[in-house]
């Protein structure tokens, strides 16, 4: 009888790692891969579901997805596969914030996210700032608030995070934002973030346990800027576009 539980139990275990690691094809939601369909609500939706139903990726195949604000939810991964690209919708009020910043792809007090895959996530930074710019000259923004320019990654008190091999391009502010989060692996990933003034490559703080591996930048700000609030912070094998190494710089 003992044996006939444990090989229960076995089966319920690899029936539960199965089911989290189901793929659900974006197009599956109605998410529009032709670069003109703004998918905010569709990709929201997919994220939810796949969450409350067992966690799994959400794969995305070749083509332009147009998208604002979503927010990863628990034991979800969203899956780039080799030509897809999630491209920033222009308008700064697709945008929303956690934490006091803005990006694209956000995440809050969450575990177990990722974003993986060959594919791109595309900021669409100037039309993002010219939007930002005129909403100023209208008076429907203030002034002050310039500054605050969307990520393309904005994760705040997440723990079991992963990025692998995605490309990263374009920002409006920063690249990526991670703020006391715990576990945290980025490996393989490139970052082009080069036409607007100061956009740091990644910018983390308060975090615990927090990897960096193997990856390229090229940005016109820091590349990774750490401040003494962060702990067990370590980076290998991380180059610039000048091909030196990538230190946790404060």
């Amino acid at each position: 009888m003992k044996k006939y539980k444990i090989f229960i139990f076995s089966l319920l275990i690899i029936f539960s790692l199965n089911l989290s690691a189901k793929d659900y094809k974006a197009s599956l939601f109605g998410v529009k891969s032709d670069g003109t369909t703004l998918n905010t609500g569709s990709i929201q939706y997919a994220i939810d579901y796949i969450s409350e139903n067992g966690g799994g990726r959400l794969v995305f195949y070749v083509g332009r997805y147009l998208t604002g604000s979503f927010y990863l939810k628990p034991n979800v991964t969203v899956q780039l596969e080799e030509g897809a690209v999630l491209v920033g919708f222009h308008s700064v009020y697709d945008y929303f914030e956690v934490n006091g910043t803005k990006a694209l792809i956000l995440a809050d007090t969450v575990e177990n996210i990722g974003i993986t895959g060959k594919g791109v996530i595309e900021g669409n930074g100037h039309a993002v700032l010219k939007s930002i710019e005129e909403q100023i000259g209208k008076g429907y923004l203030d002034a002050g608030q310039l500054p605050a320019k969307p990520a393309l990654i904005n994760f705040n008190a997440c723990s079991n995070v992963t990025l692998d091999e995605i490309i990263l391009r374009d920002a409006c502010g920063d690249v990526q934002v991670y703020s006391r989060c715990k576990k945290v692996k980025i490996n393989n990933i490139t970052v082009e973030s080069t036409s607007l003034p100061d956009s740091k490559g990644i910018v983390i703080s308060g975090c615990n346990g927090f990897t960096l591996s193997d990856s390229y930048f090229e940005t016109s700000g820091t590349e990774l800027s750490s401040n003494n609030t962060s702990k067990d912070v370590s980076v290998s094998g991380a180059v610039n576009s000048k091909g030196k190494k990538i230190k946790a710089a404060k």
